[in-house]
């Protein structure tokens, strides 16, 4: 009799846990229904990198875009990007645009920086500026 009675109380064992693990589920769902998901929507992200001293647009510096699932690398007219669209969360205040020289001294040597876009700097084209590093620094 006893061994029924394990098997009753394993039996019972598990089907609360079932039970638990199906309601925590309907649980997310419900909520996700309700308050949704992080909005995202999808943007065509480019701009150019110009010298800060010259204003003449700079090669080979890298740009990533937080929150803005974009990376690149700034070409011979300074232009990083592309026309395609790519998804932006939207509910973000402010983005941090990274740059940083990945060709060294090839076109001259820049610091790397953090410049904060808004939402609205997403949705136009993005014109940067970065350092440049002086031999006598």
């Amino acid at each position: 009799m006893k061994l029924f009675e394990k098997i009753k109380a394993k039996k019972r064992q598990l089907m609360r846990f079932l039970f638990g693990s199906f309601s925590a589920t309907a649980l997310m769902f419900t909520f996700q229904a309700c308050y949704g998901m992080p909005p995202e929507e999808q943007s065509s992200i480019f701009g150019v990198v110009l010298d800060a001293e010259t204003q003449e647009p700079v090669e080979g510096i890298g740009v990533y875009i937080e929150g803005a699932f974009m990376r690149d690398t700034t070409d011979h007219a300074g232009t990083f990007g592309d026309i395609e669209p790519v998804f932006v969360a939207s509910g973000w205040s402010h983005y941090q645009a990274h740059l940083w020289d990945t060709d060294s001294t090839e076109h001259g040597l820049y610091e790397a920086q953090i410049t904060t876009l808004s939402y609205e700097d997403l949705h136009a084209p993005i014109q940067l500026t970065v350092n440049r590093v002086h031999e006598d620094e």
